[in-house]
């Protein structure tokens, strides 16, 4: 099946640090890369490229999607798929499903030929391309973090790179007809070889009616062939990332473009709306030979995959990948299971991940390896790294702030760098009021109470992302206690110390001193934007948040509803800002700081001024 999913809570593996073959061919490319990309988190900008791809997959899969015999040349978007809540294909509900419903064109009116199915799928990509390319367009101008211009883009290229692939799927229908359906053909036209996942095609899961186009006897015709040759791939009405394959264990994932399987055997299909020049293609041939362990992997090491190809758009061409062997297979197994463990099941430092990128390769139209392969610069990778700036071997100085003081707003402000930020702390003081401790079934632990310290007191509670897990059995009402890594918070005047599963509650030293006073619950940040990660748009997000970089390091800044800074607006990638009196917090271990009440924002300094960013 190309959709598996795996048990979150029994295998324990956090969704969100699951591996995937990005990852993979990132740290290949360079460890340190893979370090700002994903551990820092460090997000690159989006250039304007990125519509071209989103828009031509979208507008293929709406073209397969549909079917010659139901859908007239020119009607709108029929086969619109239902969602379940997780925005996957409802597979619960079956009436919902328009091809079911339709009825079949007359049969005079079905392409014949070759020439003529192409002909009727061109006048299906004049009907979806418009929509496919402007919501591409939308995406990409939300993202705050955008480069470049739409002018660097243009549409009719994009629809170019749509026809090849049309074409390119009509090469593998065509094979489908000269193989007279292969061995489903008999099945398929009484309507009992479904597959458990089918291909998107506007019918129900489970539906047993033989489909309009099937002829009772004789040889196959192209509508036939169309049909069921029909390779699965991503319903174009789905969520993102609704529809990825894991593996049991859970801590790898991916999800295929496409996957004929009309013959029997599983050809994986990547489609790149590119020509194939640049680096980018010797990761794109790792990542199909990844897709192929994924399957065997995922389909309990017995079914393997039969032929992996790149579908080059910008050329027209198809580049076949080798497959892995048994023997690479396996290997890759120990491989990326030790790479999880490195680089997802915890969190590795930087001292280990070594900038030391691989050899830059070349490549020329179609992906074919050029003259000169490899690059004789063993640094030339790091020329275009979007982390050359702080990179040791970057050779290039982004000439970040290191900020101790700074004056706004008629008042100075002391200043900590990013580095210097600890938003966890440790308090010691005496239980009182307490509630619980109570053992929840996900192991944590449900705990309140107040922490008294003298004439200073903090309020001790779980986190809203869960409890601890590591209190001791001796906390009773009246002992003195000692609260590690608690992260703190200020709410209506009173210090919080919440708790999670990083914290722990154990019975205090007798000399041991951590007074509730000296806790620091706010800071001051002068940085770079790095990234504008998230902008309130009016519907349903109501979260400004962006990644800040300064010579010591790297924080998110975060404000939510009425604590959006006016100044938000104007805050753009490359523009130096401080956040004055901003509260202090983590939020997937790195340093967060919240904006709040009596929080400010200042823009310091404009992109404008910093154009090497």
């Amino acid at each position: 099946m190309p959709v598996r999913t795996y048990n979150a809570e029994a295998t324990g593996v956090d969704p969100f640090r699951r591996l995937s073959a990005s990852q993979v061919n990132l740290w290949k490319s360079c460890p340190r890369q893979w370090y700002y990309a994903y551990e820092v988190r460090l997000k690159g900008p989006m250039p304007p490229h990125i519509i071209r791809g989103n828009a031509a997959e979208e507008c293929i899969c709406r073209v397969l999607r549909d079917s010659p015999s139901l859908i007239t040349p020119e009607a709108p978007d029929t086969l619109i798929s239902p969602l379940n809540e997780d925005g996957a294909p409802d597979w619960e509900d079956e009436q919902k499903w328009m091809a079911a419903r339709l009825s079949a064109r007359p049969s005079e009116d079905w392409p014949t030929s070759r020439e003529a199915l192409m002909e009727w799928a061109i006048a299906r990509v004049e009907v979806h391309f418009d929509r496919c390319w402007d919501a591409a367009v939308e995406d990409w101008q939300a993202t705050q973090n955008r480069a470049g211009s739409l002018e660097d883009i243009e549409p009719e290229e994009c629809r170019e790179m749509i026809l090849e692939g049309i074409r390119m799927h009509l090469d593998e229908v065509e094979k489908c007809l000269e193989a007279n359906g292969g061995p489903n053909l008999k099945s398929w036209r009484a309507g009992e070889a479904r597959d458990e996942i089918p291909a998107p095609d506007g019918f129900p899961l489970h539906w047993k009616t033989p489909h309009p186009s099937a002829q009772s006897h004789g040889k196959m015709t192209w509508c036939e062939a169309w049909e069921l040759a029909r390779p699965w791939f991503v319903d174009p009405d789905s969520k993102s990332f609704s529809q990825t394959t894991c593996i049991p264990e859970g801590w790898f994932q991916g999800e295929y473009d496409l996957v004929y399987r009309w013959d029997g055997s599983i050809n994986i299909v990547d489609i790149k709306a590119s020509i194939g020049k640049g680096d980018r293609s010797f990761s794109y041939m790792e990542q199909l030979r990844l897709y192929a362990w994924l399957w065997w992997k995922s389909h309990a090491r017995s079914e393997q995959v039969s032929s992996l190809e790149i579908w080059y758009l910008g050329t027209g061409t198809v580049k076949s990948i080798d497959l892995p062997q048994i023997s690479e297979l396996e290997a890759y197994e120990s491989e990326l299971g030790e790479l999880y463990q490195l680089l997802r099941a915890g969190n590795p430092p930087i001292d280990k991940c070594p900038p030391n990128p691989a050899p830059l390769r070349h490549f020329d139209a179609g992906g074919v390896p050029a003259q000169q392969h490899i690059d004789s610069d063993p640094l030339a990778r790091c020329k275009g790294c979007d982390y050359r700036g702080f990179c040791p071997k970057g050779n290039h100085d982004l000439e970040l702030t290191e900020e101790r003081r700074i004056e706004r707003l008629g008042h100075a402000w002391p200043i900590t760098p990013l580095g210097e930020i600890e938003p966890r702390v440790e308090a010691i003081g005496e239980v009182i009021g307490l509630s619980g401790p109570e053992l929840l079934q996900d192991g944590s632990i449900k705990v309140h109470f107040r922490l008294q310290d003298g004439y200073d007191r903090a309020k001790v509670q779980p986190a809203y992302n869960g409890g601890p897990k590591r209190i001791s059995r001796s906390i009773t009402e009246g002992v003195r206690v000692k609260i590690s890594n608690a992260l703190p918070s200020l709410w209506r005047g009173e210090l919080q110390l919440n708790l999670d599963a990083d914290s722990e509650v154990s019975l205090a030293e007798e000399d041991e001193i951590a007074p509730v006073v000296d806790v620091e619950t706010r800071v001051s940040i002068v940085a770079r934007v790095w990234s504008i990660d998230s902008f309130p748009d009016g519907i349903g997000n109501t979260r400004w948040a962006a990644t800040l970089v300064d010579a010591t390091g790297s924080a998110q800044i975060v404000a939510f509803k009425q604590f959006i800074p006016l100044s938000a607006a104007a805050v753009k990638r490359g523009d130096t800002i401080a956040i004055l009196n901003g509260e202090k917090g983590e939020w997937g271990g790195r340093p967060q700081v919240k904006c709040g009440p009596g929080s400010k924002v200042v823009i310091v300094s404009d992109a404008e001024d910093s154009p090497e960013f």
